[in-house]
């Protein structure tokens, strides 16, 4: 492997690693009465771009093999992740928050049931990790959500 190459890969997983900062922030002032109201919106808000920014990801993997074949599956693929953000921010975050995690989740098990052949198995290995990070803070952002109720 390419010492560029090595290089990218690495920063990609900085970067990504990184970009849940901002959600487990979110979270963890959702129990504080109060920011509850102002960090869960962020963390709705920052799930739903998350959710988009995952599924244009494919549309980026098909752009340069409109020649090969049919690519409207997988345009429409990444198209479904961005309308489950829009209405995880239509929702009160009570329903947004478990809906928005479902969604990554659908996102990711589709991508290794249809796709995993496709993609790089680093990217695989980091699209565990990031789902996995992603939707335990919307969960923990989630629970700060319910605690009103009781």
């Amino acid at each position: 492997m390419s010492r560029s190459r090595t290089d990218n890969i690495r920063r990609t997983r900085t970067l990504t690693l990184a970009s849940l900062s901002p959600m487990f922030i979110m979270a963890g002032l959702a129990w504080t009465e109060t920011w509850r109201d102002t960090a869960l919106l962020g963390l709705v808000g920052y799930a739903a771009v998350s959710l988009t920014f995952a599924g244009a990801i494919h549309w980026g993997r098909v752009l340069g093999r409109f020649d090969q074949s049919n690519q409207f599956p997988t345009q429409l693929f990444g198209v479904f992740a961005a309308f489950i953000g829009w209405a995880g921010l239509m929702l009160p975050r009570e329903l947004a928050l478990p809906m928005l995690s479902a969604g990554l989740m659908f996102l990711w098990g589709t991508e290794q049931m249809l796709f995993n052949e496709e993609l790089p198995s680093w990217y695989s290995q980091l699209r565990t990790q990031l789902t996995a990070g992603a939707v335990l803070a919307m969960l923990i952002g989630w629970a700060a959500a319910m605690m009103p109720m009781f």
